[in-house]
């Protein structure tokens, strides 16, 4: 079949990249022909402070930020360009993509996601995409997979008067798999769809032969945190004074954070190493937590408590709650000194992330399966038991 990701494969974002990468090698392993297309902005449909735009006292802070240090204002649009530079680069090479937009959404199956597909809420340009939510595709099978609404919650939707829209379109989906709970309980809220916990795609696929060789040497604290996360002097204290402790570096990869000793900029499969590598890790990201998981590091992930833009924890604090990992959360740097090096159960975790895995997967290629059904390009027997459906196009999949 002729499948088409609809997802945020152009953010530059390792995160956005990666779970982009894995999700087209899934579908390729299972013998399609899979491609991305593009969306266009929306405008802002959601009522609250999660679209408010920076006011004027933003403005002026922002201007007198740039007048008391230009430098770090001009290394951090330096690295934002170097940034955007590699990923057109990767993406053109790894996803595909060119440079003209793909607004073409007519094809066999259409899959949706992953990311925030379904965060049309969030302080963003996107605004409200009617296609993320299944309006204006022409495919013979829709499905979601791995989609997340983010920051936008049940109450949006009421406060928002969204029902209806969002209620249509998901109407058009043959199947959704979630990647939370708020995502799980606003498809169903809204829509007569039963969505099914999935696990993102980037805890799916391996990744072992794109893992190249360490571009940075060892002995570093690894920060994968947005910018401005960490800028208060008590927190940046606290993480440098951890790692110089113990002889380590404080290195920072995706994101501009001028305290770290180190600001790298690398491509998006580079990052597999620097983690693997990293003596310990500490973010406030989703598949920053991901990524520390997969390579079985000490970490501790960051989550936010609720603010006017929303918070990080629906995503983030679900993700650990499924692994039992909800001992990693932090919702300041407090105890950072005793908490980052206590030892992780990782046998535990992994026999955890595997069933996860194989019930993602067959929610995965079962979603495929019945689109080849209903578009009448069938691979063997219909009725064949589904872990040797699997397992064909998969072989990694213990059957």
């Amino acid at each position: 079949m002729r499948v088409k990701i609809l997802s945020m494969q152009r953010v530059v974002n390792y995160g956005s990249f990666l779970q982009a990468y894995a999700l087209k090698q899934l579908i390729e392993s299972a013998g399609h022909s899979a491609s991305f297309c593009d969306f266009r902005n929306g405008e802002p449909r959601h009522n609250g402070m999660k679209v408010r735009k920076a006011n004027l006292f933003q403005k002026i802070r922002n201007l007198r930020n740039l007048a008391i240090n230009p430098a770090t204002y001009f290394k951090r649009k330096r690295f934002s360009r170097e940034m955007r530079n590699i990923f057109q680069q990767y993406a053109a090479r790894y996803l595909g993509l060119r440079k003209k937009m793909d607004y073409d959404y007519n094809t066999d199956l259409m899959i949706v996601g992953s990311d925030e597909v379904f965060n049309y809420a969030q302080n963003h340009a996107f605004g409200y995409v009617p296609v993320l939510f299944g309006h204006g595709i022409h495919a013979a099978s829709i499905i979601a997979y791995a989609a997340s609404a983010g920051y936008t919650s049940v109450d949006d939707v009421l406060n928002d008067n969204m029902q209806q829209e969002i209620s249509t379109g998901l109407a058009r989906f043959d199947a959704i798999g979630v990647r939370d709970e708020n995502t799980f309980e606003i498809v169903t809220r809204y829509s007569d769809r039963n969505p099914v916990y999935v696990l993102d795609p980037t805890l799916l696929y391996d990744f072992r032969k794109e893992t190249t060789d360490a571009p940075l040497a060892s002995g570093y604290v690894l920060i994968y945190a947005y910018s401005g996360r960490f800028e208060s002097t008590v927190d940046v204290s606290k993480v440098i004074a951890f790692a110089h402790a113990r002889n380590l570096r404080v290195v920072s990869i995706g994101f501009y954070n001028s305290w770290c000793d180190e600001n790298v900029v690398l491509s998006p499969l580079e990052l597999l190493s620097v983690f693997k590598n990293a003596s310990f890790v500490i973010t406030d990201t989703f598949h920053g937590t991901i990524f520390s998981i997969k390579n079985h590091k000490q970490f501790v992930t960051v989550v936010q408590g609720e603010t006017g833009w929303g918070s990080n924890s629906s995503k983030l604090g679900f993700l650990l709650k499924q692994l039992q990992l909800e001992h990693r959360i932090n919702q300041n740097l407090d105890n950072l000194e005793t908490h980052l090096p206590t030892p992780i159960d990782y046998q535990e975790v992994d026999a955890i992330v595997d069933r996860l895995r194989k019930k993602s997967l067959h929610f995965l290629f079962d979603s495929i399966k019945q689109a080849e059904i209903k578009s009448g390009d069938k691979y063997g027997d219909t009725q064949e038991n589904d872990l040797a459906y699997h397992a064909k196009f998969y072989p990694s999949l213990d059957t």
